[in-house]
């Protein structure tokens, strides 16, 4: 019984659920990321949300809380460096997460043991997740997933057309910090699973492959998703039979899946274009 023997463990179905939600989230979220070309805005929370994770450590609140408001924090406030200082976004994120990587590195130099509780977050441990940790996760899901479900034509809008949407209408501002905010908190909820230095892999690479083969948003947007799922799945039972890091094997199923889907088939030409028009009718 190769593919039930792992599930005859309770932490098992709770890893199940967990990786897959996440990389639902990220997949949900990463469509939009690559898409607008913000890959580096991820990996910057990522790494800037250290510092959030290493004050809450320091001063014994919550990882998971405090690091999701400090992270949301993060975001925000690259938008408005961006937008208020007239600096590039790449130039604000690089501002942003350095001070707060460093804030982090600073304070965790100043810790002179740590728990469990502040690795599974820096390298990610999804087989120790628990009952809240699932919950947590769950709430991030459904909030990624109601705000895609209201806004998904107005996402598309933005992204193919940004001066357009503004000159619609449509709350851009608002959106951009909405989507962003969601960002940091998809962050957070994805380092419980794969870690801090992998967790833009999440964002990026489920979404990165089904950009080389999909004819539509939509299609993108679902298979995004079920490479994100069937990289998770693939990625616990590596980790289960072969006692290797869970968070590393679900990041190079997805690699791997990229890579396949990369030489059997040539990227479509011209299909943003299309979608840009079409969402604009």
């Amino acid at each position: 019984m190769f593919l039930l023997a792992p599930f005859q463990f309770d932490f098992m179905w709770r890893a199940l659920i967990g990786s897959v939600a996440v990389g639902v989230l990220a997949a949900l979220l990463g469509v939009f990321v690559v898409l607008r070309g913000m890959s580096f805005i991820g990996e910057g929370l990522a790494h800037g949300s250290l510092g959030g994770l290493a004050l809450a450590y320091a001063l014994g609140w919550n990882l998971y809380a405090f690091g999701s408001v400090y992270t949301v924090g993060l975001a925000l406030l690259i938008a408005w460096i961006g937008r208020r200082r007239r600096t590039r976004m790449d130039t604000a994120v690089g501002i942003v997460f350095s001070g707060s990587l460093a804030l982090g590195v600073l304070l965790i130099s100043t810790i002179k043991w740590y728990t469990t509780d502040l690795s599974a977050y820096l390298f990610g441990d999804v087989l120790a997740l628990r009952t809240q940790d699932l919950v947590a996760v769950m709430v991030v899901l459904f909030l990624v997933t109601g705000f895609m479900l209201l806004f998904y034509r107005r996402m598309v809008f933005l992204s193919f057309d940004p001066e357009g949407a503004q000159a619609t209408g449509l709350p851009t501002t608002w959106l951009n910090n909405a989507f962003l905010a969601l960002i940091g908190i998809g962050v957070v909820a994805a380092m419980q699973t794969v870690g801090v230095i992998l967790v833009t892999a999440l964002l990026v690479i489920p979404a990165a492959t089904a950009w080389q083969v999909a004819r539509s948003m939509v299609q993108m947007t679902a298979i995004a998703v079920v490479v994100a799922m069937v990289s998770a799945l693939v990625g616990l039972y590596a980790s289960y039979y072969l006692n290797v890091a869970s968070g590393a094997s679900i990041v190079l199923a997805a690699a791997f899946i990229y890579g396949l889907v990369s030489l059997v088939s040539g990227r479509r030409v011209g299909w943003r274009r299309s979608l840009g028009m079409g969402a604009r009718g």
